[in-house]
């Protein structure tokens, strides 16, 4: 999006409520519809078994659809932000324990002397947004330094769960705080609360979520970045939400079901119909308008619905962007002026 980037974007989870690994059949489904259509469309004639890797790859990407070369990821929430001067983790979910496998790998080299902080800011306190807490290893390294940011009733949950005094120690996780030497700073936050990272500067605000949620706004240089998981919306659109995220380069929102879902009205996948509203997740039609209203370049919708497959995930990104385009033409503004996609876990986007 910008020549020299502010921000550096990487989804390592996307996935909501829990994760949801591709079953064995599943990967052999894949492999076998990738086929077909390779041998359909008579793409394989030109490959043979001198066909370097690069070649090979360039086959697949250029006629196969994304849910047969690739899938969108199973892991729950976590997003890596780099800005000019930290480090930033928004959330702790499965894609957490990713992150962590890279930061070693990329932090381990024997001649790295780059910083080794970073400052991670938590949602709230379900487990598919903490659970990789204990599992993070670059938190057992103590040349680390890492500082935790979340509300009163985070911080208490992982007290509860890590501290070794705690009555319910081990009872969930062996690790505890004790051997998480990395940790080293705690500090509570709320919703309303302005922090600064260097020269970023990161806004909180108040999410509708049982047990309640905070949603955070990115800002340096002018480009914005706004991170709103595991939220309802009071109304639609939501006008208090869109004033948060007015004008962000892009606003990544949760849109966990299809309205029609939401309502109770038509199942997921073909299964049973069961309402959902006050579980505290949205519908993708409702994150459409009120990105429209926030008058945003860009709509990540995020915390997928776990029984999704990728085919389905596909189709539901293409109704999405069939509903902005509409959207769009409605308030009067060009179709192209808000791009609207369901990120997948490896997708690096700079601002």
């Amino acid at each position: 999006m910008s020549a020299s980037p502010v921000f550096t974007i990487t989804y390592w989870g996307v996935t909501g409520t829990m994760a949801a690994p591709l079953r064995p059949a599943e990967v052999t489904d894949k492999i076998v519809g990738a086929v077909r259509h390779l041998l359909a469309g008579g793409h394989l004639q030109g490959l043979d078994s001198r066909a370097d890797e690069a070649a090979v790859r360039a086959c697949l990407e250029a006629h196969l659809p994304f849910p047969l070369r690739s899938t969108y990821g199973a892991n729950t929430t976590c997003i890596e932000v780099q800005t000019p001067e930290e480090l930033l983790v928004l959330d702790c979910g499965t894609g957490f324990r990713e992150l962590g496998i890279e930061l070693v790998r990329r932090w381990g080299g024997a001649d790295y002397a780059g910083p080794r902080t970073a400052h991670v800011l938590m949602s709230h306190p379900h487990m598919d947004h903490t659970c990789a807490t204990p599992f993070f290893e670059p938190y057992l390294d103590p040349r680390n330094h890492f500082n935790v940011y979340g509300t009163a009733s985070v911080l208490r949950s992982l007290e509860a769960v890590l501290n070794a005094e705690s009555s319910l120690s081990n009872l969930y996780f062996p690790p505890t705080f004790d051997i998480l030497k990395a940790l080293r700073g705690w500090r509570t936050i709320e919703a309303g609360q302005a922090l600064t990272f260097g020269s970023t500067r990161v806004t909180t605000f108040a999410l509708k979520h049982p047990g309640g949620c905070l949603a955070f706004r990115l800002e340096n240089a002018g480009r914005v970045y706004v991170f709103a998981t595991d939220h309802e919306h009071p109304e639609v659109p939501d006008r208090a939400l869109a004033d948060f995220a007015r004008g962000a380069d892009v606003l990544y929102i949760d849109g966990q079901y299809l309205e029609a879902e939401y309502l109770g009205k038509e199942g997921i996948m073909g299964q049973r119909p069961l309402a959902t509203k006050g579980w505290g997740h949205s519908s993708v039609e409702a994150c459409v308008l009120t990105a429209v209203a926030a008058e945003v370049k860009e709509l990540h919708v995020g915390h997928r619905e776990p029984k999704r497959n990728d085919a389905d995930l596909l189709r539901v990104e293409r109704f999405m962007q069939q509903r902005m385009g509409e959207a769009l033409r409605q308030a009067g503004r060009a179709p192209d002026s808000c791009r609207a996609i369901i990120p997948y876990e490896g997708l690096t986007l700079r601002l």
